[in-house]
């Protein structure tokens, strides 16, 4: 069976596993991927370093509809490399070097790069319209040509793929990432996809009760505000559902009583169905749900409700309807729900993870890269919201 993949090549003490996560999780934000999987693995005989092989996990009739997916998930302006760099300097590695690999043998295609900080270079390989092309891209010059084949006449098959492998092979991406590395890559990379060590989930923000915390912990930064002031002791059972734990770090490091902001109103929020102005629920306010008409079939759902929403998620209409729209959590302290009149609940589309993370990024001035991180919370937000 030929072998198609793509692989992250990286030293582990310059990547770490979250910044694999995040990266690409920004990178597949507009994509309608279910199940993307990352498997690390180290490489045989290039010592120091590890590989991180790619695969969307959605079923595919042949390799042709994954290599597509790899090829262009990969020339994509913000690709994995691009975004898991970036990652890796929000956490305190801004001097990462990555190299990526995208390699299939059912056709020609061997595409290598080199990111940094100050830039990328790449050389590929690869079937075009024409026939088989070789290239070579940075910054500042892109030089693709076609590659001739010398062929003997009356040549047999095997002097055929002979000649074409003598032809490509000074061009292809895994000769000059393995000239970079002073080790044959392409053989290390086929051991290393077959031995995985360990599996990493992409994810824009980790789930959690102390992800949940920290981004809890992000926000009041952001705000200039006193973790912890004003939370309850322990937050209330609504209907029979306790909260869960995620909900618990939650409300024991909010600033509950912020004297400078009373309201506490999050305003023209815009992530999956969570449209308008957001205010997390007080103590009173929780309990009340204990009375309030319809919350039996959020309770029997198993959902705890987080906040009230209003504005544009309702049409625009506010006033009494507003009080029927609540935020609500999952009973896996990850999901949320938007939930009408106690009894319509409908996926929210962000996690409550990365709907802190949303709101400490909109009141913030945000990097480039943070730029793209918010943006694919919302997109991937999106998605979710629409059942994808």
């Amino acid at each position: 069976m030929a072998t198609t993949f793509a692989a992250l090549i990286f030293r582990p003490a310059e990547i770490p596993d979250r910044a694999l996560s995040q990266g690409f999780a920004v990178a597949l934000g507009g994509w309608a991927v279910a199940s993307p999987r990352l498997f690390v693995a180290p490489l045989p005989g290039v010592p120091g370093f590890c590989a991180a092989y790619y695969a969307s996990g959605e079923p595919a009739a042949g390799g042709g509809d994954e290599l597509d997916h790899l090829a262009e998930l990969f020339d994509d302006e913000l690709s994995p490399p691009v975004a898991v760099l970036d990652a890796a300097a929000e956490l305190g590695h801004p001097g990462a070097t990555i190299y990526a690999l995208v390699f299939s043998e059912e056709i020609v295609h061997d595409d290598g790069w080199r990111f940094e900080a100050s830039g990328f270079v790449r050389h590929f390989v690869r079937e075009g319209e024409e026939g088989v092309e070789a290239g070579v891209e940075a910054p500042d010059r892109s030089d693709v040509v076609e590659v001739d084949i010398d062929l003997p006449e009356g040549a047999t098959e095997q002097q055929e793929r002979e000649a074409l492998d003598r032809a490509i092979r000074p061009h292809r991406g895994s000769t000059f990432l393995a000239a970079e590395l002073g080790a044959p890559v392409l053989g290390a990379l086929m051991g290393g996809l077959f031995a995985p060590e360990r599996r990493v989930d992409v994810r824009l923000v980790e789930p959690g009760p102390a992800s949940v915390a920290a981004e809890v912990a992000r926000l009041n930064r952001v705000l200039r505000r006193e973790g912890g002031r004003g939370a309850p002791a322990s937050p209330p059972p609504v209907r029979g559902v306790a909260a869960p734990a995620t909900y618990e770090a939650f409300a024991r490091a909010y600033d509950w009583a912020d004297p400078a902001d009373p309201e506490d109103l999050y305003r023209e929020l815009a992530i999956g169905a969570i449209e308008g102005t957001l205010r997390f629920l007080r103590e009173d306010e929780l309990r009340s749900h204990e009375r309030e008409p319809g919350w039996e079939a959020a309770a029997a759902r198993r959902l705890y409700p987080l906040a009230r929403l209003s504005g544009s998620a309702l049409g625009g209409g506010g006033g009494g309807a507003a009080q029927r729209a609540v935020v609500a959590l999952g009973a896996d302290g990850e999901q949320l729900w938007l939930v009408r009149g106690g009894t319509s609940a409908a996926p929210a589309g962000p996690t409550f993870g990365e709907l802190l993370r949303y709101l400490s990024l909109g009141w913030s001035r945000r990097s480039d890269a943070e730029e793209d991180l918010i943006g694919a919370l919302m997109l991937r937000a999106r998605l979710r919201s629409l059942g994808g």
